[in-house]
């Protein structure tokens, strides 16, 4: 029997006990690291908070008690399959302005811990937003070549330093793992077994004449990769015992050569994987034609000025040996008005005196030794040359007002210094990136009197531009000259000063022109340093094959690009050269074809974000 004093107590302790429960199953916050499949040696991985009804922090609850900081470490394994990883707002924070943040790495490891103010910048948060919430940033790693295919990267989120606070960071409503406040899921990489296949599925090849396949892996690898060749009928036609397509690339041609009437089955495997692939060779002795070339199409500026030397280009032709221009003063090209000359490149240069208009069109001509066929004319360009000299022009490769890696925002500040006796007036012509420029691109006019000097401490907002990317044209007017220019791009650091460099102007003349090369070179360790390449064309569509060699001179990677006439773009060296990752201290040059470009490497210390800027300037 329980003695009657105790019964109040034991009632108190069950009914305490049924509570327990109830606050085990209380509502927590999540943080999610995604699990995504590599298709790449770059990884995009996103991280999601998912903001809970019923919590200490969320939408739900009253001002002061909404999420508006978080400190989130991720460790990955195996930490040598990774050769470097970033860490930076997207998302529903992507467009927000922090009041700190931060990125702190170490081998392994890397945290975001970003901090908003609440009045200000309120983190948009949708509330018992489907699992696993909303994304707030997101993990960019590069595989290194231990990176192995058939295998995974665990991602997971630290618990002693994963939380969730309110902008004043306090403690009464602050959630973490251990108090029960955050339920953290983890992620993985996941790197799917490679695979193999050549394309075309069936082939049929001359007796006598090479052949080939294209030979594409699933996925691009940071490691050079071996595809093992076989013939099931070499007295029909044979292949090389094996090809490698190298690290960043997923494609490699395979030289098919036949020997007699027949079939043969052409197999492509990997060592070490169950993928194979197989085609059917089937060499046939047929008559060896001719192909005729496309039609070229064929640009040039509208006008020129008397004895300025100006450019007719075109893009290649497949099957062209070489290119007949016509020159003519008459559009009809009548042979009493007209010229030709024959050449192989894809541009040719004029200059003439004033007042007189030309007219110009090009064949393409598949001219060797058992052929000698050519494409119908192309269209036809016009140049008006006249005596009307051309407004003064100096270009500025590249300026900003823009966030960067690691934290960065870069500025531009331009002083303009009139040395003459008389006022020099002009504009100034911003052409954002990833665009050919218009004649409605914004522009801010200037007019500076002798001796004086005018600055602008932030170019692009000066212009009326909040923020961005682009080129500058400075534009003098036709009675005037051009400034003294000093332009400085500089990471902005606040109280903690700058970092920049001095960025000089330059002329059209100085560009990059067919036939011409430029060289940069890649930072020698890409893990300080981080590189990205800008190009800028001038009046014509631009073409240009870039060519990589790693630091003994072996040529590593070759791709080529073609640009619009009066087009800006700053890129990553991965999206310039179709996945392939730096390794250090190579070389890239720059093979212009047709058009004209500058082109310009801008490295950046990712620890100081201070950077620096080198030109691909003609090579002798």
């Amino acid at each position: 029997m329980i003695a009657k004093s105790l019964r109040p107590v034991i009632l108190c302790i069950l009914i305490l006990s049924s509570l327990l429960p109830v606050a085990a199953m209380a509502a927590a916050d999540v943080v999610t690291v995604g699990s995504v499949n590599a298709t790449g040696t770059t990884v995009d991985v996103p991280v999601f908070i998912r903001d809970v009804a019923g919590t200490s922090l969320g939408v739900d609850q009253p001002a002061g008690s909404r999420i508006q900081s978080y400190s989130i470490k991720v460790t990955y394994a195996p930490a040598s399959a990774i050769s470097s990883v970033t860490f930076t707002r997207a998302g529903i924070t992507a467009n927000l302005t922090p009041t700190s943040e931060f990125s702190p790495a170490s081998a392994g490891a890397i945290s975001l811990l970003d901090t908003f103010q609440e009045s200000s910048n309120p983190i948009p948060f949708t509330l018992n937003a489907a699992t696993p919430g909303d994304r707030v940033a997101h993990l960019v790693f590069t595989l290194s070549g231990s990176a192995n295919p058939g295998t995974s990267i665990t991602l997971t989120l630290d618990p002693s330093l994963t939380q969730l606070t309110d902008a004043g960071g306090s403690a009464a409503t602050k959630e973490t793992a251990s108090n029960g406040g955050l339920t953290l899921v983890n992620g993985a990489i996941t790197i799917p077994p490679l695979t193999v296949a050549l394309s075309p599925s069936a082939l049929n090849v001359r007796v006598n004449n090479s052949g080939s396949l294209t030979a594409t892996l699933s996925s691009t690898t940071p490691v050079a990769t071996i595809v093992t060749l076989a013939s099931s009928n070499t007295a029909v036609a044979t292949v090389p015992a094996s090809v490698s397509i190298a690290a960043g690339s997923r494609t490699a041609s395979v030289s098919i050569t036949p020997k007699a009437i027949g079939t043969a089955d052409i197999t492509a495997s990997i060592t070490g994987s169950t993928s194979t692939s197989t085609v059917t060779i089937q060499p046939a002795i047929v008559p060896n034609p001719c192909p005729v070339p496309a039609v070229p199409q064929v640009s040039a500026p509208s006008s020129a000025v008397g004895g300025a030397a100006y450019l007719v280009s075109w893009q290649p032709v497949t099957d062209a040996t070489e290119y007949v221009v016509s020159e003519s003063t008459d559009e009809n090209f009548p042979a009493s008005a007209t010229t030709t000359q024959t050449i192989t490149i894809t541009s040719a240069s004029f200059t003439h005196a004033g007042d007189v208009r030309y007219f110009y069109r090009v064949v393409a001509r598949n001219h060797t030794a058992t052929c000698d066929v050519a494409s119908q004319p192309s269209n036809t360009a016009s140049v008006l040359v006249t005596n009307v000299p051309l407004p003064p022009m100096s270009i500025l490769p590249v300026v900003g007002s823009t966030p960067g890696a690691f934290g960065s925002y870069f500025k531009t500040s331009v002083q303009l210094y009139n040395p003459k006796s008389a006022t020099l007036s002009g504009k100034l012509i911003f052409h954002t990136q990833r665009v050919s420029g218009t004649a409605n691109d914004p522009s801010l006019t200037f007019a500076i009197a002798p001796g004086k000097t005018l600055t602008y401490a932030d170019l692009l907002p000066a212009m009326g531009i909040a923020s961005g990317l682009g080129s500058v044209d400075m534009i003098g007017d036709l009675d005037s000259g051009l400034p003294v220019s000093l332009v400085r791009v500089f990471n902005d650091g606040g109280a903690a000063g700058t970092t920049g460099l001095a960025e000089e102007q330059v002329m059209a003349g100085e560009a990059l022109q067919p036939g011409s090369v430029g060289v940069l070179l890649a930072p020698s360790d890409v893990q300080k340093f981080r590189l990205a390449i800008g190009i800028r064309t001038l009046d014509q569509n631009t073409m240009m094959t870039i060519t990589v060699r790693d630091a003994n001179g072996s040529e590593v990677k070759s791709v080529t690009r073609g640009y619009g006439a009066t087009y800006f773009a700053q890129l990553g060296t991965a999206e310039l050269l179709d996945g392939y990752t730096l390794a250090g201290g190579e070389s890239i040059t720059f093979a212009v074809t047709s058009g004209s470009a500058f082109v310009y490497g801008a490295t950046t210390d990712n620890t100081t974000n201070d950077p620096s800027m080198q030109f691909a300037r003609r090579l002798p």
